[in-house]
């Protein structure tokens, strides 16, 4: 059996008619930079996050990135803000900080995400708290309310928990002031190429993002602030909306061949996540974590089954960030280096999935 880690083209082949038909509408249109389908595809995404606001971007880090500039020019952070982050993320979370001109301050996790015990030891030093969707698990509520009494604004980096929701029924995407999505092509909400999102409730930092966004504009040829180039074309938009009615049942998919995994998987030598990791969570990753990855990795290719890792290498590890190279973080350090990602997509079948279980089982 040969069982992908993510078979990218039979997933976007559910859509190939749709697709076309699109582009051809596009095509015809005339119209290749903003236009309708962007302006639909920002309004139907907020009413699936359960916001006012949608802005759309050109990539996930952009999003970011923007939100922290917006809220600098309305003065709501200061020059060089000092802004507390999970050290186990991926590294654009860090990028955004440093390209918003700000200061990135890590902490460790516990277990795998952002808890209020992360959080005490830095809050009275920093200006404002990026909380991470790792894998599409939302970080708990109790962290937001945390930020809030200590009256921090939080935002948060969403790129992977496209639909998740938590124990409010709030979706991802409108628990924190403003929240970054990316549409990149293996998210559970893809394009068919770099796109992304901010979306947030506060009618400002909406008008300013989106005029950030846009060279800073305020009318065609009046910029009131220093802005950038970030836009999601109309055709990834049009594919946005091919895929978004399917986002809630291929999450639903997702979440039951997790739940698979994680009553049957029994192996000494391979970590399952805690059982909390099952609620509130898109599944865009299910990890396990294994002391030799190697060698695990390598046995399940002999069987036939793709694997992936997120991710090797601790942002403060990375030589982009050397001035953070002393740090230390036990937790996120232990999860970059023992972390196997398992296929966890709406296309495998019952049958797959109990294969990869009994390989596992028989590692």
């Amino acid at each position: 059996m040969k069982i992908p880690y993510l078979p990218l083209r039979e997933l976007s082949a559910r859509f190939t008619q749709a697709d076309q038909l699109a582009f051809t509408d596009v095509h015809l249109s005339g119209r290749y930079i903003g236009g309708e389908k962007v302006s639909q595809f920002e309004y139907q995404f907020a009413n699936f996050c359960g916001v006012k606001y949608a802005i759309s971007t050109g990539n996930g880090l952009d999003a970011l990135t923007i939100i922290l500039l917006a809220e600098k020019q309305l003065g709501n952070l200061p020059e060089n803000a000092k802004i507390l982050l999970p050290a186990h993320t991926y590294i654009a979370t860090f990028l955004s900080v440093i390209h918003a001109g700000m200061q990135p301050v890590p902490v460790d996790v516990t277990d795998m995400l952002l808890t209020v015990e992360n959080l005490k030891s830095q809050i009275h030093k920093v200006d404002a708290v990026i909380t991470v969707d790792l894998y599409g698990k939302l970080v708990d509520d109790a962290v937001y309310a945390f930020a809030k009494a200590e009256q921090k604004p939080v935002y948060c980096d969403s790129a992977q928990s496209h639909g998740a929701i938590n124990k409010e029924g709030k979706r991802s995407g409108s628990i924190a002031r403003a929240s970054a999505f990316s549409f990149y092509p293996t998210k559970n909400l893809g394009a068919l190429g770099d796109g992304g999102a901010l979306t947030t409730m506060d009618d400002e930092l909406a008008t300013m993002a989106r005029s950030i966004a846009n060279y800073g504009r305020t009318s065609q040829f009046k910029n009131a602030v220093k802005g950038v180039n970030s836009r999601l074309d109309p055709l990834q938009a049009v594919f946005l909306l091919n895929r978004l009615p399917s986002l809630d049942a291929d999450n639903k998919r997702r979440v039951e061949i997790a739940k698979s995994y994680y009553e049957n998987i029994r192996h000494d030598h391979v970590v399952l996540p805690e059982s909390a990791f099952l609620e509130n969570n898109a599944m865009h990753v299910f990890p396990v974590f294994v002391d030799d990855r190697p060698h695990f990795q390598n046995y399940m290719e002999e069987k036939g089954i793709g694997t992936n890792v997120h991710y090797p290498l601790a942002p403060h590890h990375q030589e982009a960030f050397k001035e953070l190279s002393d740090l230390s973080f036990p937790q996120t350090e232990y999860l970059h280096r023992t972390e196997v990602s398992l296929p966890c997509h709406p296309l495998l079948t019952d049958e797959e999935v109990i294969y990869i279980i009994e390989c596992i089982n028989n590692y």
